[in-house]
């Protein structure tokens, strides 16, 4: 016969057991239910991960073709000009790309002939100021031989000066047909400058016998050059210069006339020019 004391230590020990057991069952049910929490929340943060990366990868890629866009955009060939219907929308489309060059070509000119205006009662040149100057005669041809008390102030002034951005660009205009002409768009040559026998060109695609410029930027700067330093634009130039001395602004109206033998037409060719700047005048504003 088993003893009371005995049969309630039997009774405890059963009771453990299955207060233990019991215990285990709950946490096995609940587990799952744990476990299925756990893989929503790890889903969830994988998704705003991808997310992220996504949003992340999308403004590299935007940033990348700014970038790419503001360096071709230099370097870039007129775009294709006769899309545009003839009339104000391809005028308007022309000026919006030549004229920042244009404008951009004569502010690099004015500071140069601000800083050469600054330095002429000067005594004093540094080596940089010597290196600057030095150059600015290379650029325009002006011989020089590096003395600083033998500068030649007449030459330089007469040539270190803007062309009037109007002008230019009705030239432009006038000579590409508002940029639709072969020669503009193979060759980025608005102004239907030659090249000499020996130097021409003679790559696939382009008008030869006519100057290739790698951007238009470089095809306007290069004509802006020539105006001012070809021989046979001289008259223009001293023209310009007695404008300067009057006090007088330099303007389209004012030197379009002035331009002699850029063209065999002569004085005709002036007033084609003149009368096609006061017609489109208001388009030049806008831009």
């Amino acid at each position: 016969m088993i003893s009371t004391p005995i049969r309630r230590f039997g009774a405890a020990i059963l009771m453990l057991l299955t207060f233990s057991f019991s215990t285990g069952v709950i946490a096995s049910k609940h587990e799952p239910k744990s476990h299925k929490a756990h893989t929503v929340t790890a889903k969830t943060v994988k998704t705003k991960s991808t997310t992220l990366h996504s949003k992340k990868t999308a403004s590299k890629k935007l940033a990348s073709s700014k970038k790419e866009y503001s360096r071709n955009s230099e370097l870039a060939s007129l775009p294709d000009l006769r899309k545009y219907p003839s009339g104000t929308p391809r005028k308007k489309a022309f000026l919006r790309t030549v004229m920042p060059y244009i404008t951009s070509q004569n502010a690099a000119i004015t500071a140069d002939r601000n800083w050469l205006v600054s330095k002429q009662y000067e005594k004093r040149w540094s080596p940089s100021e010597r290196t600057r100057l030095k150059g600015i005669t290379q650029r325009y041809k002006i011989s020089w031989n590096g003395n600083t008390n033998r500068v030649p102030w007449n030459q330089l002034m007469e040539k270190v000066d803007i062309i009037p951005t109007n002008m230019v660009a009705t030239m432009a205009a006038a000579e590409s047909g508002w940029g639709t002409s072969k020669l503009a768009r193979s060759n980025n040559n608005l102004f239907g400058m030659k090249c000499s026998k020996r130097h021409c060109n003679s790559e696939s695609g382009k008008v030869r016998g006519y100057q290739h410029y790698d951007s238009v930027k470089e095809g306007v700067n290069a004509y802006v050059f020539n105006l001012n330093t070809h021989p046979a634009y001289k008259s223009f130039r001293k023209s310009r210069a007695q404008l300067r001395k009057a006090d007088q602004e330099v303007t389209a109206s004012n030197m379009i006339h002035k331009l002699k033998g850029y063209s065999t037409k002569g004085k005709s060719y002036n007033n084609y020019l003149f009368a096609m700047y006061q017609s489109n005048q208001r388009f030049m504003l806008a831009n």
